[in-house]
């Protein structure tokens, strides 16, 4: 037994460790802090007001300040997709105002508000930095890279880089709320012609957003929501999050069911994507939802989209659904190092689920397979 020793300080650190962290995380302060990571912003020096150091060409992205029904003002850029940049590129070469300025005079505004073929990407992003993030600006151009008309409208929520406020549940929901109607109201551009793209933390932000829409009166149903690399709720989340990929936080809270219930119980800002999600599948005549996750996703596993799925397809359904069933009757098609995409059709409500083998966490939102999932959506491809 005596070779046991060495590691009895170790599991006494590691059990403190858990210990304090469970305690600081029932603190509602602390679990924003760890929810959001808005005060983390990465890659310091980003000139958010000049994208072209970020490799966009002149006037490519509109700058501009959206208001929010409770008196905050998010930051937000409206990018051309390059096809249309080069048809028009002398309007943006003399562009001169200012980003602040008229934006109607803009020629990113004016091609996406005068064009009634021209589509609009909203994209919810995820926790930590701002909508200038590195990658992320190389997701924008991937992601409008499949079609000519497709503009990307992108915005940090409250707290996050030059949006004012601190995040919260209700909050966050305002600002993608407040962005959305600024889009039909500015633009012009009807639902439609307008997909919700969401990452990580941006999947319960976009779901509680459509869920809104959906059941307000009349309803407002969009051409479709993309949600990749989703958590069922925030309890689950923090279980199930891993930082750096490492070790789940708070994993061991799993092998005491009644302290995962107290914890529980003191999440505030519980983000039940799993519940809205059900509720928007319930109440909308046409939709079309697209699930994605990678099975290499060590910060989030992907068993959380995947019980996303279930959840969605039994809302289709007035009678129980077992999984031997879902299993029997959805389609699926074998993308072999790809993966596999499940399909679930209910009249006019699609419900996909594509479990990537590859591209972790935040890569896979740079791959073909996200931008393949957007132009589907949109409807954009043969059938």
């Amino acid at each position: 037994m005596a070779f046991r020793a060495p590691f009895i300080p170790i599991i006494a650190a590691f059990s403190g460790v858990w210990l304090w962290a469970m305690l600081l995380l029932s603190i509602p302060w602390f679990q924003r802090q760890m929810l959001y990571l808005h005060n983390v912003t990465l890659w310091w020096g980003i000139q958010l007001n000049k994208p072209e150091t970020m490799g966009y060409l002149k006037s490519q992205v509109m700058s501009m300040r959206i208001p929010t029904s409770d008196g905050e003002r998010l930051y937000a850029w409206l990018i051309a997709p390059l096809a249309v940049y080069a048809k028009h590129a002398v309007q943006f070469w003399k562009d001169e105002s200012n980003s602040f300025g008229d934006l109607t005079e803009k020629p990113c505004f004016k091609l996406l508000a005068n064009d009634p073929e021209a589509r609009l990407i909203i994209y919810f992003h995820g926790n930590t930095a701002t909508l200038a993030q590195g990658r992320r600006t190389e997701e924008y151009r991937m992601i409008s890279s499949g079609a000519d008309k497709i503009f990307i409208l992108t915005f940090d929520y409250r707290g996050f880089g030059h949006s004012t406020g601190t995040p919260s549940e209700q909050g966050c929901i305002n600002d993608g709320i407040a962005v959305i109607n600024w889009a039909r109201k500015e633009t012009n551009i009807t639902p439609e012609r307008i997909v919700l793209l969401a990452h990580s933390l941006g999947t319960a932000v976009a779901t509680a957003v459509a869920h809104h829409f959906v059941t307000m009166e009349p309803r407002i149903q969009f051409a479709g929501l993309v949600l990749c690399a989703g958590f069922t709720n925030a309890t689950n989340a923090f279980q199930e999050y891993s930082i750096g990929g490492i070790a789940p936080i708070l994993g061991p809270l799993k092998i005491f069911p009644w302290l995962q219930a107290w914890f529980g119980r003191r999440i505030k800002d519980t983000w039940k994507t799993d519940e809205r999600l059900k509720c928007l599948v319930e109440k909308s005549d046409r939709l079309r939802l697209t699930l994605i996750h990678a099975t290499s996703d060590v910060v989030m596993p992907c068993e959380q989209s995947e019980s996303l799925f279930r959840s969605s397809v039994q809302a289709t359904s007035q009678i129980p659904l077992t999984t031997e069933y879902i299993n029997k009757y959805k389609d699926t098609i074998d993308l072999g190092d790809g993966g596999f995409i499940c399909t679930w059709v209910s009249g006019n409500r699609i419900i996909r689920k594509e479990i990537l083998r590859y591209g972790g966490h935040d890569t896979i939102m740079k791959w073909s397979p996200v931008s393949l999932a957007v132009l589907r959506t949109f409807e954009l491809l043969e059938t």
